[in-house]
């Protein structure tokens, strides 16, 4: 009996520190969790995830010869790339999540940047930001299904600011940087 109270205690805080750990994800402004996407037999798969602490010690290194940079990178809570190759056996289930995240995103209030859809089985992208008010973004998701046959989730989370990539811009002479315009009509 005291065996089965002490696995029972222990399988019960494993599962509240998980809960509590994805429930945080979840949270974080500009977060999206797309879940995992299916991988082809013979295509790419390629997954990065870089987490606050990756971020901080990255930003921590470039302060030393690139300060604004490491700035900006240091605003930065999240990143995670997704690119999958797609084929027969994974396009619908990829296909489907890709576009409930995106009809997710319209739902809460993301605001459409981008939306690129070719004829002729062409590219179909979508890109969507969480403004923080007026002068930044809290959270960026790139959203591609390629006629090249693959798929790209790009989610981006952190204070980007439209002044700190401006700065930039100037300093390193980024012609399209500069015109960057981050205000939203409400």
């Amino acid at each position: 009996m005291k065996h089965l109270l002490r696995h029972t205690l222990a399988a019960a805080t494993v599962s509240l520190a998980l809960a509590t750990a994805s429930f945080a994800a979840e949270e974080e402004t500009g977060f999206v969790d797309i879940g995992e996407l299916i991988p082809s037999a013979k295509g790419q798969f390629v997954e990065v995830n870089l987490s606050p602490a990756l971020l901080k010690f990255a930003a921590r290194i470039a302060k030393a010869h690139e300060p604004d940079a490491a700035d900006i990178v240091g605003d930065i809570q999240r990143i995670r790339v997704n690119v999958v190759g797609l084929d027969e056996a994974n396009r619908e289930a990829n296909v489907e999540k890709i576009e409930a995240v995106r009809s997710r995103l319209e739902k809460a209030g993301w605001h459409r940047m981008v939306t690129v859809r070719e004829h002729h089985k062409g590219d179909d992208v979508a890109v969507f930001a969480k403004m923080q008010g007026e002068d930044a973004i809290e959270g960026l998701v790139v959203t591609v299904i390629s006629h090249k046959g693959e798929a790209v989730f790009v989610n981006i989370v952190g204070s980007i600011k439209a002044d700190k990539i401006a700065a930039l811009a100037e300093k390193y002479d980024i012609e399209p940087l500069r015109r960057v315009k981050i205000k939203v009509k409400a």
